[in-house]
């Protein structure tokens, strides 16, 4: 039954798509040739319009080139206009009169000349008045004379020396325009009509006798370009309009409904019988899918455990292998030191070595930690460009002697709030994937800039950031794997050694509340930058920083570990002139109470019954002037976010790197004490 049900879902599977496939080609099939009436219907339309056009285009050239002769300068004999306009209606049959008329709308020459009793008067002044201001040649609308023929006009200026003089113009029947609908070669059942700018019907192909008449009584169009009508004489159409290039007149086409319907009916008849078939199908396939779904999450869960172990087993791995060799530097050093106590040089190399290992061993965790970490633990105040000053000559050590490196900085640059040292061991990964990148040397620059607007990098991203990017020449990375750079334990090296540089740097990122974005070109080297978001604090100035930190006179030191708090207060011995110590939070608050001339605070975060955070929030309420600071190995309420005001150094950590927080706490407390609490003053 096992191997059953995966080919009976196979089956259905296979039938289904083959099913809707069908019927959606059929369906596109159908779609495709309704959208092709639509494009012919439109293409009738616009070719109509650009004959109808043409020809009436050619008819104002006409008029102009006579209206341009010598026989129309002023005064116009009328046995010259006669004789003219006789030979213009010869070889043009369809303008059935020819016209002079003056500025104010008067005919005062016409052939066939006018009855004794007809108005002299235009009747078509909107065309006239038109021409009058422009200037320019009009075509006029569609208007029924004194004897209820229906005629429009063409009107050109005639001009002198550039002031208009008089209009000539040549009345046309609608049956020029009608010749040119039929001469198009549209279906027969394919009605089409032309209306003029007041929408009165010029021409149709099915009534000639509507023309002057309003165009809705021929057909009904509503729409704009492409819409549906309605004929007079019963019957509803696909109609398409088409507008002259110079002319107010539209011409629209149209195709009967029942022959555009008649596609989309047969397309449904099929597409109700194939989704009857797909729901039969869809639900057998349903019920094997489930059956299938449920064996296979079996598995699944089984393989993801097996991955997850095999994991954590490289990562201790890794750490475990890391971790010997350091202790195997110290192994040695107290060996060594023990066998040669008298042996200052001896002792002073290997305390040298020991002291390397314990910066190693720092950086491995801060490195592990910073791998896992969703928190944006210590993050403050960074400005790179000192920043990367400082760190300079550790980032050189990253790289070799093969790989030279530049710095290129905006003058202008923003400060960044990040955690620091993650902001090291980034970029100490970044330079180390580069060094690997080029084993016959290069370049590698690092370069930042400000980003007013994030959005325009990273989708994810808003407002003021600063991309700091790594770039290096050294072999780069396919299309293919270059989304997987920063997974755990991924690599692309030649010896296939793996690590978590690359997975470190974009966890940082993460929780720094930015992103990390990669480009690479094979054969050419690859950039990685870092976006981290702009520090609301201003940017210090140099010449306000301190030049050195100092300790206090009197520090009591708090740990519940007694070696790490004996560690502590022999790191501090002969630096510090009175130290006291406490086990406990409880503990320490005592000492406080009976030794005020305590001049600051040194406290480990992970205590039990009362934390060091808890510990300092204490006495910031009883001593609000007593500086803090915290230190940990790792705290797992740090990790979680939470809001720490003090200031927190890694253990180990050195006594320049206690004094440095000593002396932030001191700044944080005088600004503190600058701010005027609002709820205090409205007690008072």
């Amino acid at each position: 039954m096992n191997k059953v049900r995966p080919a009976l879902l196979l089956l259905s599977a296979s039938l289904i798509p083959v099913i809707i496939l069908a019927a959606g080609m059929e369906w596109f099939f159908v779609t495709e040739q309704r959208r092709s009436l639509d494009d012919d219907v439109r293409l009738r339309a616009d070719t109509i319009a650009a004959t109808v056009q043409r020809e009436l285009n050619t008819q104002i050239q006409l008029l102009s080139v006579i209206a341009d002769s010598p026989r129309f300068d002023l005064p116009v004999s009328r046995s010259s206009f006669a004789e003219t306009a006789r030979r213009l209606r010869e070889r043009v049959p369809g303008w059935q009169q020819i016209r002079v008329s003056d500025q104010d709308g008067n005919v005062v020459l016409s052939l066939p000349p006018l009855d004794a009793s007809a108005s002299r008067r235009i009747v078509d002044v909107e065309s006239y008045e038109r021409l009058l201001k422009t200037g320019e040649p009009v075509i006029g609308n569609v208007v029924v004379g004194p004897k209820g023929r229906a005629a429009f006009a063409i009107r050109v200026p005639i001009e002198r020396r550039g002031k208009l003089q008089a209009v000539l113009s040549a009345v046309i029947g609608p049956q020029t325009v009608t010749e040119l609908l039929a001469a198009t070669g549209l279906p027969g059942t394919w009605p089409a009509w032309i209306v003029d700018g007041q929408d009165r019907l010029v021409a149709s192909t099915g009534a000639p006798a509507l023309s002057g008449r309003p165009g809705d009584e021929f057909a009904r169009f509503t729409g704009s370009s492409f819409g549906n009508a309605v004929l007079a004489s019963g019957g509803t159409l696909r109609a398409a309009e088409a507008r002259l290039a110079e002319t107010p007149w539209r011409v629209r086409v149209g195709i009967p409904a029942e022959e555009y319907d008649r596609l989309a009916n047969k397309a449904w008849m099929l597409l109700i019988a194939g989704a009857c078939v797909t729901l039969l199908l869809s639900g057998a396939a349903a019920f094997l899918l489930l059956r299938e779904i449920d064996a296979r999450n079996r598995e699944r869960e089984s393989m993801a455990n097996w991955q997850r172990m095999d994991a954590l087993g490289k990562l201790t791995g890794q750490a475990a292998h890391d971790f010997n060799n350091l202790l195997m530097v110290f192994q040695s050093g107290v060996e060594g030191i023990k066998r040669r106590r008298g042996d200052e040089q001896r002792v002073t190399l290997l305390l040298g070595h020991m002291a390397d290992g314990v910066t190693k061993g720092k950086a491995i965790t801060q490195r592990l930690l910073s791998f896992s970490r969703r928190s944006n633990q210590g993050a403050t105040h960074v400005e790179l460009d000192e920043k990367l000053a400082t760190i300079k000559p550790l980032l050189r050590q990253a790289l070799n002697d093969t790989v030279t490196l530049d710095f290129e900085l905006h003058d202008d640059l923003w400060p960044v709030h990040v955690d620091p040292a993650g902001l090291e061991i980034a970029l100490i990964n970044l330079l180390t994937n580069a060094r690997e990148a080029m084993r016959d040397g290069g370049r590698v620059t690092i370069s930042a800039r400000n980003v007013a607007e994030a959005g325009l990098e990273d989708a994810r991203l808003r407002g003021a950031f600063v991309a700091l990017t790594v770039t290096d020449a050294g072999k780069g990375v396919d299309a293919a794997n270059l989304v997987r750079v920063f997974e755990p334990f991924f690599s692309t090296k030649e010896n296939g050694q793996a690590g978590l540089g690359l997975t470190q740097v974009h966890s940082f990122a993460l929780a720094a509340g930015g992103a990390v974005k990669v480009s690479s070109l094979l054969g050419h080297g690859s950039a990685f930058t870092l976006l981290l978001p702009k520090s609301d604090a201003p940017k210090t100035s140099r010449q306000n920083k301190p030049s050195s930190a100092e300790l206090a006179k009197v520090i009591l030191i708090v740990d519940d570990t007694p070696a790490s708090l004996e560690s502590v207060r022999l790191g501090l011995e002969g630096l510090v002139a009175t130290i006291f110590t406490a086990g406990r939070g409880a503990e320490a608050l005592e000492i406080l109470d009976r030794h005020p001339e305590v001049e600051a605070i040194v406290s480990d975060i992970m205590m039990p019954q009362m934390s060091g955070i808890e510990l300092a929030e204490t006495i910031g309420h009883s001593h609000p002037r007593l500086p803090v600071v915290l230190m940990t190995g790792y705290s797992d309420k740090l990790e979680s976010g939470a809001e720490v005001t003090r200031p927190v150094v890694a253990k180990p950590f050195r006594t320049e790197d206690l004094a440095a927080a000593l002396a932030a706490e001191r700044s944080r407390i005088a600004q503190s004490a600058n701010v005027v609490r609002l709820d205090s003053v409205l007690k008072t």
